[in-house]
């Protein structure tokens, strides 16, 4: 007589759990729910942390009793750097590069080490320059740009960057202006790294020497 085998309720919990392994994992794939996230790791969702401009009154920096203004003795969350500090990659200690100088403090009339002149270099400061300067100077530096014919003009009228004093200035120069600002041109330190800086200078000077007679070349 052959021997009837019965199921093992072993292989019926596995595959129920099975089963409902599968359904829950369908489940929450993009379903919604009004009810809080399950938070197994408690210290890696809620932390004491603070918003940028957020009030943090373990810090006075102000004293009260003698702020004009009550909101003016509210401790800052963000805190100022330690005097001194420098950000990764911010150190700026190369003169020619960041500052356009040499050793001996003058400006310098050529490009960095760090830059070589290239026709990709000449390109990307044609397409700065046309961004920022072209507004003021014009496409050719004569200084006549669209911004100068608008509203009554300026005050103080774009430097025409061939006029033969301008055109005398070493290289450095026009990157110390873009750096610094001069008159009432406002540094563009802030809109544009140094080496498009560089590359818009190459630019300029480009743009004297193809205004320049042939017979001065």
């Amino acid at each position: 007589m052959a021997r009837q085998l019965l199921p093992s309720p072993f292989g019926s919990a596995s595959a129920i759990a099975l089963g409902c392994a599968l359904i829950g994992a369908v489940g929450c794939q993009g379903n919604r729910s009004e009810l809080p996230p399950v938070h197994l790791i408690q210290n890696m969702d809620f932390q004491q942390r603070f918003d940028a401009q957020e009030v943090n009154n373990y810090f006075r920096d102000v004293d009260c009793a003698k702020a004009h203004n009550p909101h003016e003795c509210e401790g800052r969350a963000a805190r100022l750097p330690v005097a001194g500090t420098v950000a990764v990659g911010q150190l700026h200690d190369d003169d020619e590069l960041y500052r356009g100088r040499g050793a001996d403090g003058r400006l310098v009339d050529r490009l960095p080490a760090a830059i070589k002149l290239s026709t990709e270099l000449m390109a990307r400061g044609e397409e700065r320059y046309n961004i920022y300067c072209q507004p003021c100077h014009d496409y050719t530096g004569g200084g006549q740009g669209v911004a100068t014919l608008r509203g009554g003009g300026f005050s103080v009228a774009p430097k025409n960057l061939n006029d033969p004093q301008i055109r005398a200035m070493p290289l450095g120069h026009f990157f110390d202006v873009i750096t610094n600002g001069k008159g009432t041109m406002q540094s563009y330190a802030a809109q544009i790294p140094a080496q498009d800086r560089w590359a818009i200078s190459v630019w300029v000077r480009t743009l004297q020497v193809a205004r320049t007679p042939e017979e001065a070349k």
